[in-house]
């Protein structure tokens, strides 16, 4: 298998190339989560009382952390929203181990910086785009950076958690495929397509109440 640099003809224009401000309410957030496919076949009161479950826990804000307007409404930014969609990714049985939720909220700091370089690296550096060639297949496409948890459990405990890493595209590939780690629970995860798809959600969500807005202006 021979690894090639890819062109950026077939990355998504709909990126702005910096990370965009975001700052959404809490409803916003729940929409963006949704649109994500994150609450699955969950209704909407049962998604709602478990993503404040999770702010009970800490899950994404810590206790006494500046984003909380005024009457209490939460201001989620890019990395609240990464943190809910990487706990939401770690679900097992539609809930995540509290243990689990303290080792997210112990490497929170680190995790937060590999959010920004997955945006930042999504098509370049450790996340530029390659390509390999199977034969009698077609050729597959990899890009991005890969975050490794290195979880691990066994008879149901959680018996490993990090360091936490993050990967470029090969390597993760590699990770995929290498001898004894297959029996490990969790697989690294493609942390620069999970801020994409981030960035366009809240940005079409904004580009909605934008043009509701202005709707509502002229019907006045």
């Amino acid at each position: 298998m021979r690894l090639d640099k890819m062109s950026r003809g077939s990355l998504p224009r709909e990126l702005p190339e910096k990370l965009p401000k975001i700052e959404v309410n809490y409803g916003q957030a729940l929409s963006i989560l949704r649109r994500l496919g994150f609450q699955g076949a969950a209704s909407d009161s049962t998604f709602n009382e478990y993503i404040k479950s999770l702010r009970k826990f800490g899950i994404p804000f810590e206790r006494g952390e500046v984003g909380l307007q005024r009457r209490g409404r939460a201001n989620f930014t890019y990395g609240h929203l990464m943190e809910l969609a990487l706990v939401l990714t770690l679900r097992v049985y539609n809930a995540v181990p509290d243990l689990l939720l303290a080792e997210i909220i112990r490497h929170r700091d680190e995790l937060r910086r590999f959010y920004g370089t997955a945006y930042s690296a999504r098509c370049s550096g450790p996340g530029a785009p390659m390509s390999f060639k199977i034969p009698k297949r077609e050729r597959i496409e990899i890009r991005g950076v890969y975050v490794d948890l290195q979880i691990n459990f066994s008879g149901g405990r959680l018996t490993n958690f990090g360091p936490v890493k993050l990967l470029s595209a090969p390597t993760a590939l590699m990770a995929f495929v290498e001898r004894g780690v297959a029996a490990r629970a969790l697989l690294p995860i493609n942390l620069s397509r999970l801020s994409e798809q981030i960035v366009i959600a809240a940005s079409r969500g904004q580009a909605a109440r934008q043009s509701d807005h202005l709707l509502g202006a002229i019907g006045r």
